[in-house]
């Protein structure tokens, strides 16, 4: 009956795509092609909410940038658009480069509030820890000197996965209690367990810290967190590792809060699979509105923000509030080399200041600061 009645909307609303089975398929049920009806203008859902309430009001961590929310679900309201994308603007050069310097290094960013329109009223605020509660290091290359490129064309080779399991071994050593690596996809992390473990890295790691992996079935989630809570924040000082997948069961809603996660390494980029149908139908459709009004965002900006919103999501996991302290490090070259991705991550991760320098992203020089870190008396 839902099926039916999504036939009735316009096409700008939705698509029907048809999913064929692979040979990837995990249920014997979807042995069939199954047609499936997928939201690509999610806007007309909301109409009703707007038209009736006196105010709508949308609140969370990862709300910008204010453009790709607008674009999502104001998509016909071109005032807000451009308003949108005008405290987006003000935000960027007032609020996110907000320079640090010693005189205000322990002063919580300030707030912004912006009344553009009659519509539209848009808050951003700083994070509730104080600066010293929090280090971001982008890691360019690992002990061995080789570059962390985990681009889809080259972060499977043993070379690739190989440093990344001496990256993590190494920052083992300096990390106390809990520490969380986020992978970024399930392909992937099963790939990296198949080749440390036919090296030997995977024991050698385990010795350092006990290895927890997030579990595939969500029914497990629960016992899989208490196992390794329990072993994070034991009063031994070895501590325990998990690995997550950005864009997975724990990479969102999850509370990783005091020593469940003294450091958050993640690794590479999760950028959605371009050639997914659902996702090449929302792009399209977004450049087709962007060309017509000349407001709003492409298809590129909103492939980039998909990625940006999941490490996100994924670093928010580990501060949970105001007394709590981490380390996060942003394992690839990209983090430090590409301004637009620096840029999309939060100001509170930030700071205020530009991409850190090539030095100040490589291995030594990390370690060296993620050391000092927790050496400092956080009470």
């Amino acid at each position: 009956e839902t099926f039916l009645e999504k036939l009735s909307g316009t096409s700008r609303e939705g698509k029907i795509i048809i999913e064929w089975p692979s040979e990837d398929t995990s249920t014997t049920s979807s042995i069939s092609p199954t047609f499936r009806f997928v939201q690509i203008h999610s806007a007309s859902q909301l109409d009703n909410v707007v038209e009736e309430a006196h105010a709508v009001i949308l609140a969370g961590g990862t709300l910008r940038p204010f453009s790709h929310v607008a674009a999502e679900l104001f998509g016909d309201d071109v005032d807000v658009m451009r308003a949108a994308a005008e405290a987006e603007g003000q935000l960027s050069r007032n609020f996110d480069l907000l320079p640090t310097s010693a005189s205000n290094k322990l002063r919580s960013p300030p707030s912004s509030m912006a009344q553009i329109t009659p519509s539209l009223t848009t808050f951003t605020c700083g994070h509730v820890i104080p600066p010293n509660n929090v280090i971001t290091s982008c890691l360019s290359t690992g002990p061995t000197s080789v570059k962390l490129d985990f681009r889809h064309s080259s972060r499977s080779s043993n070379q690739m996965v190989d440093e990344l399991g001496r990256t993590i071994m190494n920052m083992c050593n300096v990390v106390p209690s809990g520490f969380v690596v986020f992978l970024p996809s399930y392909k992937y992390e099963s790939h990296v367990f198949q080749r440390w473990r036919s090296t030997g890295m995977l024991s050698q790691i385990d010795r350092l810290k006990h290895i927890h992996r997030e579990p595939k079935n969500s029914r497990d989630v629960e016992d899989a967190l208490a196992r390794y809570s329990n072993e994070a924040s034991s009063s031994n000082k070895k501590g325990a590792l998990l690995f997550s997948v950005m864009g997975g069961k724990m990479s969102e809603g999850i509370n990783f809060a005091n020593d469940m996660a003294r450091c958050v390494l993640v690794a590479g980029l999760p950028f959605p699979d371009i050639t997914d149908p659902v996702l090449k139908e929302k792009m399209e459709s977004l450049d087709k509105e962007f060309r017509k009004r000349g407001t709003g965002i492409n298809g590129q900006e909103y492939y980039q923000n998909l990625c940006m919103r999941t490490v996100n999501q994924s670093v928010g996991r580990a501060i949970r509030h105001s007394n709590d302290y981490a380390a996060i490090v942003l394992c690839d070259y990209r983090y430090s080399s590409e301004k637009r991705i620096w840029n999309a991550l939060p100001q509170w991760l930030r700071r205020g200041s530009g991409a850190p320098r090539c030095e100040d992203a490589s291995f030594g020089k990390v370690m060296k600061n993620v050391r000092s870190f927790f050496a400092q008396d956080k009470n």
